[in-house]
């Protein structure tokens, strides 16, 4: 990553096509990121690693369906993003997403999740293009129907 600049700068950067490519994300915030079996249960975890440049690694259960590891993965790089100051040495999170982090943090990783997987403005702009089809909208963001559903659901509250 180049120093002068923001993670959310190079979040940015990468939401210009779709899906968005969170690998070229990771590799920019100078995140490692390992897909592999993490037991029953266990999402993924991001955890310190002292190693530079980041400090950081995220491992990806790899038994996880696609659309999972890629929400999986948003949700770790957005504990980078937000809490790195707060991670002592690894956040696990479980299949609901949920870790010995508060609820609180979990539920602001799993909003900017969404937030880089499906941006406002093109969740927008491709809701009329595909005139809200569930289906065409998730394959196009390589998400699951239900996070595009909650998504949509959003456009209207």
């Amino acid at each position: 990553m180049d120093h002068s600049e923001s993670p959310l700068a190079v979040v940015a950067r990468h939401q210009a096509s779709l899906p968005v490519n969170l690998d070229a994300i990771a590799r920019d915030l100078g995140i490692p990121v390992q897909f592999r079996p993490l037991g029953e249960g266990v999402a993924g975890l991001i955890m310190r690693t002292g190693a530079p440049p980041s400090n950081f690694q995220i491992l990806i259960n790899s038994t996880e369906h696609p659309n999972r590891q890629r929400f999986t993965l948003a949700h770790e790089l957005a504990h980078f993003i937000l809490h790195r100051d707060l991670i002592d040495s690894n956040i696990t999170d479980d299949t609901m997403y949920r870790s010995d982090m508060s609820n609180y943090i979990e539920v602001q990783a799993n909003k900017m999740a969404a937030d880089i997987l499906m941006p406002w403005r093109l969740v927008r702009k491709y809701n009329e293009k595909y005139n809200g089809n569930v289906e065409d909208l998730s394959r196009l963001f390589a998400v699951s129907k239900a996070a595009m559903q909650i998504r949509l659901d959003g456009l209207s509250a």
